[in-house]
Order: C-alpha cells, then structure tokens, then sequence
C-alpha cells in the first residue's frame, strides 16, 4: 500500500468518526433545543470539551511544554470565528430542516478553494475542479429551488458554514505544529467565558423555553443529551483536527460536506422530517460533486504568476 492510500484511509477513518459524533451532537441539539436556550446549548457543548480536553492536557508534560510556550493570538482569532459559525450552526440545527441544513453546507468547498487561491494562489487539479463544478451546480439550484431571498433565515447556515470553513483552514495549520487536544482545550478555554458572560448580561440567541411539566423521562432524557453532547462535541473536534493531518483543506472542506445524506437520514428516522422534493436533484450534485472533490489527488498547483 503506497502513502498516498495510507493517508487516505487514514483521513477517512478520521472523517468517519467526526460524522458519527456529528449526528450525535445534531440529534442533542434538537432534542436540548425545546428545554434551553441556543447560547445555553453552545456553553454546555464547550464545557465538555473543554473539561475533556483539559484531562489530557494536564497528564501529557510534552503537551504542557507546548502551552507553556504557545502564541495564544492565532488561537484566539480562530476561536472567536468559530464561536459566531458555532452559534450560527446551533440555532440551525434546532430550528431548520436537518436535509436542508446539511444540503445548503455546498458552500464548504468552494469557500475552501476560493480561500485557497485568494490567500495562497492555490488553484485546485482537474478532479477537485470537476467536483467543485458539481458543487456550484447544484448549490445554485438549491438556491433557486428554495427562495432564500424570501426567507433571510435560510441564510444563517450558509454564514455557519462559510465562517466554520475558515475556521477549519485555521486548524489544518494549527494542527501541523501543535497537539490536538491542546488546540480544542485553547478555543474552548477562549469560548466558554465568552458564553458564560452572554448568559450573564442576558444577551442569548434564542428565545425561552416555554415551562411545562417536567417528567422524570424528560429528566434522564435531557441528562442523557447533554451528556452525548458533551462527548460528542469533543469527538467531533478532535476527529476533524486529526483527519486535517492526512488531507488536504479543500479535501476536508469536500469531506465535510458528506454529512449530507447522514443528517437527511437521520432527519427522517429519528425527527420523521420529510425531505422535499426541491432538496432531492441538488443534493445528489451536491454529494456527487463532494464525493469527487474529496477523492485522493495530488497537490493543488500555484498560480502562475
């Protein structure tokens, strides 16, 4: 087996067990959603895996090295970026569609490739271009479809995922030189007051919850949720940062976009969420066009000057 196809597992592997974790974390958030508030939510995912992170941090003396001696301003700037997509991301999966949530994420990729070739000059090869023109295919026809003009909240996912993939840019360079559970322990560290002083003030990105009797089944069920989102937010995060080592950005930006059929099928089983007939045509472009850009290749070229 040549390192090319090593690698590729190896990333899939990754991608694989952020996808599980992913859907683990979407079915929590719908489920905390009817009990707390969006801001609510975001601070219990990040107290997870800031505490998580923490444990294994604190018993690795080479990770305590390399805090001791971090530049904290690139950390910072991530965190905060990912704190505003997180939010974005949360209030989404607990208000929308979860098919045309993860349908609308197209833009993933070619924010990627656009990133790349702005900020570096990078020009993606003829395979991740053809899964790119997939991609922008069917996004627009998704646009077109669904009418987001007449509805600005369809927007707030795009805006989730645009400032999730700089985000994730970020971390593919964090985690060339720096531990993973080191980068989620910094963000999350950075985060968590964030959320905390937004409780505090009243400032919150959802409205109450309305009071209704409370069961002992909704008890265990919201002690069950919160406990899988603070596991799997953490799993999410670590799983991704590894799988940012074995490909490239654009290969995990096309990757990502996969969860596509995993939360339109969990939509379907688990919240019974019909998937509209307008989402079905773009969405297998949108799937073909990822699964072809995340296909193991060589290099993305510079641009000629």
């Amino acid at each position: 087996m040549d390192w090319l196809k090593r690698r590729f597992i190896a990333f899939s592997v990754w991608m694989l067990a952020y996808f599980l974790a992913y859907i683990a974390v979407a079915i929590a958030i719908r489920y905390l959603s009817h009990s707390f508030r969006i801001v609510e939510i975001a601070a219990i995912r990040s107290a997870g895996s800031l505490i998580l992170a923490g444990f294994f941090v604190f018993r690795s003396k080479p990770v305590l090295h390399q805090l001791a001696g971090m530049q904290f301003g690139y950390h910072v700037q991530r965190s905060l970026i990912h704190l505003i997509g997180s939010l974005a991301l949360i209030w989404s999966l607990a208000n929308l569609p979860l098919g045309f949530i993860a349908t609308i994420e197209f833009s993933g990729p070619l924010f990627a490739a656009l990133l790349g070739l702005v900020v570096a000059g990078l020009i993606p090869g003829a395979v991740a271009c053809l899964g790119l023109s997939l991609i922008a295919v069917g996004s627009a026809y998704l646009l077109f479809s669904q009418g987001v003009s007449h509805d600005p909240r369809l927007l707030v996912p795009v805006g989730a995922v645009a400032l999730l993939t700089i985000t994730n840019l970020m971390l593919a360079r964090l985690a060339e030189s720096k531990s993973v559970v080191l980068i989620v322990f910094v963000m999350h560290a950075v985060q968590l007051p964030v959320y905390l002083c937004a409780l505090f003030i009243g400032l919150d990105a959802g409205a109450a919850a309305q009071p209704r009797d409370v069961h002992v089944e909704d008890v265990l069920g919201a002690s069950l949720a919160v406990g899988v989102l603070m596991l799997a937010g953490f799993v999410t995060q670590t799983a991704l940062a590894n799988a940012s080592r074995y490909g490239s950005a654009l290969q995990l930006c096309a990757a990502d976009t996969l969860r596509v059929p995993f939360l339109t099928l969990i939509g379907y089983v688990v919240f019974k969420e019909m998937l509209s007939e307008s989402i079905v045509l773009p969405g297998l472009l949108v799937v073909a066009g990822a699964i072809v850009t995340s296909l193991p290749q060589s290099r993305v070229q510079s641009q000629a000057s």
